[in-house]
């Protein structure tokens, strides 16, 4: 009686992971044949929505507080999701100082520590001061190598959320198949999509909040060197002879011409 119902919901589960299997046989009663069509409309209207959410580039503060676990930022609830990195490596008289400092003026910002070797720094700030830093940055010694770069991820976190709550009401529909399944095999293999469709969305839970994370705090490196002062070229002594003409028209010049 269930083995209609339970071979439609299997290929919906395998469609959230891009996979396609055949239709099973037509061998549920017609109430649940409708609850299934009735089904399968709200689903596609998910994925309708899912297609056209990430070419308008936006994304609700709500969702990515969410994920985050505090308050959007202005520069990522209303804008494009980029992730932001850069790199700097500086000229300084004393390294060490110029270290100790940059990473005072991190931690005052909510920022932390992620990876030091030396006066090589890794830091993780918030985004909104990013752009503060870096330009700060330049004005405590000389600049010998600066990048930055920025990764749009908005589509893919739209697609994430939107994925997930599709796969979430495809779980809560095995689960009710679940509850009415009386052959023990139906059970087993009821069982075996859930925990397959519960770890799916477990890992598109975990890729969406590191997603988040990596747009609420951008990621620079910067590293101090010590200035180097230039060696002055001593003057060369000039070699005398006892002949005048030779020290008239000057030695170097004679052995030059050998």
């Amino acid at each position: 009686m269930l083995r209609g119902w339970m071979l439609w919901l299997v290929v919906l589960g395998s469609s959230l992971v891009g996979c396609q299997a055949p239709h099973g046989d037509a061998a549920m009663k017609p109430g649940l044949l409708l609850e299934a069509e009735d089904a399968s409309n709200g689903l596609s209207d998910t994925a309708a929505a899912a297609s056209a959410a990430p070419t308008r580039g936006f994304v609700a503060r709500d969702d990515l507080t969410a994920a985050t676990g505090s308050p959007a930022t202005p520069a990522t609830s209303a804008e494009r999701l980029l992730i932001q990195r850069g790199s700097m490596r500086l000229e300084v008289v004393r390294p060490d100082d110029s270290a100790r400092e940059f990473l005072a003026e991190i931690k005052a910002l909510g920022g932390y520590l992620q990876a030091q070797t030396g006066t090589s720094l890794t830091v993780r700030l918030p985004a909104v001061s990013f752009d503060e830093v870096f330009v700060a940055l330049r004005g405590k010694g000389r600049v010998l190598e600066e990048k930055r770069e920025a990764n749009d991820v908005t589509e893919e976190f739209v697609d994430l959320g939107i994925r997930i709550d599709t796969a979430r009401k495809a779980r809560e529909r095995l689960l009710e198949v679940l509850q009415r399944a009386e052959a023990v095999a139906d059970i087993l293999k009821v069982e075996a999509e859930l925990r397959r469709l519960t770890e799916e969305i477990e890992r598109m839970e975990g890729r969406k909040k590191f997603l988040a994370d990596q747009v609420s705090m951008a990621t620079l490196a910067v590293v101090f060197v010590a200035k180097v002062e230039p060696v002055p070229v001593q003057p060369k002594k000039r070699v005398r002879s006892q002949f005048d003409w030779i020290n008239r028209v000057g030695p170097e010049s004679l052995l030059e011409d050998r």
